[in-house]
């Protein structure tokens, strides 16, 4: 979701948002459990204060997959600019959105799964990603948002349009997190039935159609 030319924009005069506790985390990572398939066993969270504007950041790997809650000053500030949108109440949806966005890392990098939900996602958009990074980007923004149309149906509309503008504003200059022609109704649908539980699609079915 981060990028360097969004952590330009933010003054440093922007206000510091709190981040979410490690606790708070678990839960969100529990929840997300119980509408995708994901192994909860392998997810990690870790209060870490690093150099990074980045408030969330997730190292993925076949054992493990530790998703950091950022909380260095810097950090802060790129959260509380992603946050400004004049709505109150909504912070509890965009933080569900950047949640299911960073475990969608983590599911890419459980064994097979980045290879079929590549192969399918290409196939539905009738597009070939530029690597794996653009890919995953994709993939992650749309099942952040299928996701809170599920958690926080009431504040879709607010975190859809922020994406959005976020992505398309960016597209020329970062066009590995362009996820902005994708993020269309019927490729949300489709990305969230990849991995949505209770009638999971297979994505050795989902490749092939």
């Amino acid at each position: 979701m981060w990028n360097g030319l969004f952590f330009g924009l933010v003054s440093l005069f922007t206000p510091q948002a709190s981040l979410p506790d490690t606790a708070a985390m678990e839960a969100e990572i529990h929840q997300f459990a119980q509408v995708y398939s994901i192994d909860t066993g392998r997810i990690h969270v870790r209060k870490s204060t690093m150099n990074n504007p980045s408030p969330f950041l997730t190292n993925s790997g076949v054992k493990a997959c530790v998703l950091h809650v950022n909380q260095h000053a810097d950090a802060k500030r790129v959260w509380s600019h992603f946050l400004d949108t004049g709505h109150e109440g909504s912070e509890s949806a965009f933080l569900a959105f950047t949640s299911a966005h960073e475990l969608t890392h983590c599911l890419m990098s459980e064994k097979g799964k980045r290879v079929a939900a590549r192969q399918a996602l290409q196939q539905h958009l009738g597009v070939q990603f530029k690597n794996n990074m653009h890919f995953e980007e994709t993939l992650a923004d749309l099942v952040g948002l299928a996701y809170v149309q599920k958690v926080a149906p009431e504040y879709y509309d607010v975190v859809f349009k922020r994406v959005k503008s976020i992505r398309t504003d960016f597209s020329n200059r970062d066009p590995e997190h362009d996820s902005s022609q994708a993020l269309q109704a019927h490729t949300i649908a489709f990305a969230a039935q990849l991995f949505a539980k209770p009638q999971n699609v297979r994505l050795a079915d989902a490749s092939v159609r």
